[in-house]
């Protein structure tokens, strides 16, 4: 049996969504990840200039050894308080959770087209379920939000365009 017009209107529905979906977790897996570049410069030169100031020996410069005693203590609490921020903000798992989820989406987007395609007349309601339950299913898996700044450059887009997720709404 066919499936009916609504429900392929369903079907392409839920293209959209997994669509844009995987798009704001493409471009959140970026931002994620230029951020947690940034955020190592300090690092690398902080922990460069503690190399440096560990190789000299201070034995010329006549009680400058507490100076840089004192500068490696700042370059220690500089570079602890970033791995802490860091650390706090998880842009390492937030950049891999979205990059993950954006694979599955694009797949899932794939499947979809596929089926509205080329296989269109062997479509099933059954077919229509497991893919909303397959989209519901890797929506679950994101474990942290889209920046608002690109939920609303992805609506801006998209408006009009494609069926968009609730979540731009809000």
């Amino acid at each position: 049996m066919a499936i009916s017009p609504e429900q392929i209107k369903l079907l392409e529905s839920y293209r959209d969504k997994a669509y844009i979906t995987s798009i704001l977790c493409s471009q959140s897996a970026e931002h994620f990840s230029f951020l947690r570049s940034i955020v190592n410069i300090p690092l690398i030169l902080s922990s460069s200039t503690m190399t440096v100031l560990n190789s000299m020996d201070g034995s010329d410069t006549g009680g400058t050894n507490n100076n840089m005693k004192y500068a490696n203590i700042v370059l220690n609490a500089w570079t602890s308080l970033i791995l802490s921020l860091v650390g706090n903000f998880k842009l390492p798992e937030q950049a891999t959770n979205f990059s993950q989820i954006q694979v599955k989406m694009n797949k899932l987007t794939h499947q979809i087209e596929d089926k509205l395609t080329i296989d269109l007349d062997s479509c099933k309601i059954e077919d229509i379920r497991q893919f909303i339950n397959d989209y519901d299913a890797l929506y679950e898996q994101l474990d942290y939000s889209f920046p608002n700044f690109i939920k609303n450059r992805v609506k801006k887009i998209y408006s009009g365009k494609k069926v968009l997720r609730n979540i731009l709404f809000y």
